[in-house]
């Protein structure tokens, strides 16, 4: 697919910061010391704790990820926040052959690699009953129903139980993993009195509890002490720093890529892989209380973090308002180049943009689902290790060979607005980090920008829709009166630069009342569509013709001579001849054609030359009704 190595696929949702960034720079150093390339699929899914509407349409990555390519497959699946999405990827690695390993959450169908959440619970109420003395503690727990935070509340109620104090301690509040729910939380444990103690099932939960308590005047750790779980970022610069469980996301990478080497090598393995916690007691509970040269130092870092922060906010919203003024994927891609300095440092980003099989690319014309190909809109390769594809290129291919063979890891995330799907992205950074959240953001800005150049697009389309509309003749196609003057009078003025000859060419259907009256207007309608077909098949010199009148053609023909106007009349002649012959009317559809031949540097206005030719086709007319003794 990459290179000669051997493929890993890894989903992920909500890389960016904390545990899946630790967990993503693991599987890089992991997946280079195994000898494998890595596909990270990344997904957003719920921005915030409400909006979840991008996160809803991510499943369309599905379906063009090539899954019988992969080797292993790797799944993290303790965080996928749109409610559907863990299913719809469940149901399509069941499918899969290669070997499959779930990380986090256990999960029967598939090889396993866990966490001992129990034992870390355990020690932590251990730590509040025996070491602090403590009998009234608390617990917040995460979503209810939620495999991590139902195994840990069981091992918390054990815990408390073994202790010789009551399972739901001094009572249990179900948070949602998350920093939304803070507020109600120390609501509800000021009300129940306040335990001595609060053990979080996570540290996000901590970080929230711990500042809305200092919010009500209630202290940390003075008035009640605070424990979280998984010894985030947040957690490790926060003040009071949360004294927490630590899972080391090392570990479980190389052990998922140990089972699935395994595996491919036929050496039997465990179904199911448990690795130890290990507790940090901080000062949130009381311990390790930092001298204030240490607390100084932490500050200074949070602040120089902080300040970093603030410029990568600076040039997000230049970014954002650079974005919202580009016409064309061009300028969206000078744009990205220009800005995109603060997600990390990146050695490759790529944008293979939908398109159909005459290339129409899905910011011209929406698609609703992937198509089979794609073309790469924007392409950045700072050190040119990737082949460029030809115009269009198969979405089975999914990302270009590399022109060395040192193992790859790749980002792979989709880029839809709402149900409009617009492409994928594929980044590659230059080491094992990988993106921050700003990439997010990148992500769902490009999005918007497709969107809004759809829409461009759409109305350009609409536009010169409408112009075509105003300048053509719904009868028969051709240039209108409105349409034939605009497009010969700056044919007109360009001839009139160069010393020679032009035509006046005037047709005038014979007959079309006698038509009309006796066989009907249909009929009419009919005879003038197929005149205007004879005369535009007579157009081959780059003469310019248009239906001016009911029954009246104007041509205009620059750099003309006396041979092309005889050819001209001759093929008109025969295109009539040919008709009339073919079709076998009970009418003769003829016309009368006046042909006007003049050095055009003579002549300043358009509607003047083309009137010497209006002469000239009445001339004829008056002639053939008098041969024939008639009059019109």
């Amino acid at each position: 697919m990459i290179n000669s190595h051997k493929t890993v696929g890894v989903f992920v949702c909500g890389i960016g910061g904390g545990f899946k960034n630790d967990l993503c720079r693991s599987i890089n150093i992991a997946a280079k010391s195994f000898g494998f390339n890595v596909l990270i699929f990344s997904f957003i899914g719920r921005i915030g704790a409400k909006y979840d509407d991008y996160g809803r349409y991510e499943d369309r990555l599905l379906d063009i990820i090539p899954f019988d390519r992969l080797d292993g497959i790797i799944f993290e699946n303790s965080n996928i926040f749109t409610d559907d999405m863990r299913e719809k990827i469940y149901r399509r690695i069941r499918k899969c052959s290669c070997p499959v390993v779930v990380i986090s959450e256990p999960c029967e169908d598939f090889y396993e690699v866990q966490f001992d959440n129990y034992c870390g619970i355990t020690e932590m109420v251990g730590h509040f009953a025996k070491f602090h003395g403590f009998t009234r503690i608390g617990y917040m727990s995460g979503i209810e129903g939620h495999p991590d935070a139902a195994d840990r509340l069981l091992a918390f109620k054990a815990a408390m139980k073994e202790n010789g104090l009551p399972e739901e301690g001094a009572g249990i509040f179900h948070g949602d993993f998350w920093y939304s729910k803070g507020g109600e939380a120390a609501d509800f444990f000021i009300e129940k009195g306040l335990p001595q103690a609060i053990i979080c099932a996570n540290d996000y939960m901590a970080i929230s509890l711990c500042t809305e308590l200092e919010n009500r005047g209630v202290r940390v750790p003075d008035d009640v002490c605070i424990s979280g779980c998984d010894d985030t970022y947040e957690g490790k610069v926060f003040f009071p720093r949360i004294t927490t469980i630590e899972r080391n996301v090392s570990d479980a990478a190389f052990s998922a890529f140990s089972v699935i080497d395994n595996l491919l090598k036929g050496i039997p393995q465990e179904r199911t892989v448990i690795l130890p916690t290990k507790n940090h007691y901080g000062y949130s509970c009381g311990c390790s209380r930092e001298s204030l040269r240490d607390e100084c130092i932490q500050r200074n870092g949070i602040l120089s973090d902080t300040r970093t922060f603030r410029y990568y906010i600076y040039d997000t919203e230049a970014a954002m308002l650079e974005m919202n003024r580009v016409s064309d994927i061009g300028q969206m891609a000078e744009t990205f180049s220009k800005y995109c300095c603060n997600f990390g440092g990146f050695e490759k980003f790529f944008l293979f943009a939908y398109c159909d099989e005459n290339g129409r690319v899905s910011y011209e014309n929406a698609y609703d689902s992937p198509t089979s190909q794609t073309i790469p809109a924007i392409w950045m390769d700072r050190y040119g290790t990737s082949v460029r594809p030809d115009g269009i290129f198969p979405v089975s291919d999914f990302l270009p060979c590399e022109t060395g063979d040192d193992t790859a890891c790749y980002y792979i995330s989709h880029l839809h607005f709402g149900s409009h799907c617009f492409g994928y992205s594929s980044i590659k950074m230059v080491s094992v980090d990988p993106f921050n959240e700003f990439y997010n953001i990148w992500l769902m800005n490009i999005a918007v920008s497709l969107e809004a150049l759809l829409h461009k697009n759409n109305i350009r389309q609409l536009m010169r829709e409408l112009e075509s509309e105003s300048i053509h003749d719904k009868l028969t196609g051709m240039l209108n009166r409105r349409g034939f003057e605009k497009n010969a009078q700056t044919a007109f003025d360009a001839a009139r630069e160069i010393p020679g000859e032009a035509a006046a060419i005037v047709i005038d259907m014979d007959r079309l009342k006698h038509v009309n009256d006796v066989y009907g207007h249909a009929e009419g309608d009919y005879a003038i569509r197929a005149l205007g077909r004879i005369i535009s098949g007579c157009c081959t010199e780059n003469e310019i013709a248009g239906r001016t009148g009911g029954d009246e053609f104007y041509v205009f023909a620059p750099n003309y001579s006396a041979g092309k106007a005889e050819r001209f009349q001759s093929r008109l002649t025969a295109g009539l001849d040919e008709f009339n012959r073919r079709e076998n009317k009970p009418y003769v559809l003829s016309a009368s054609c006046g042909i006007y031949l003049a050095d055009i540097s003579k002549h300043s206005f358009l509607e003047e030359f083309m009137k010497r030719g209006d002469e000239k086709m009445y001339a004829v007319k008056r002639e053939r009704c008098l041969e024939a003794g008639k009059v019109r």
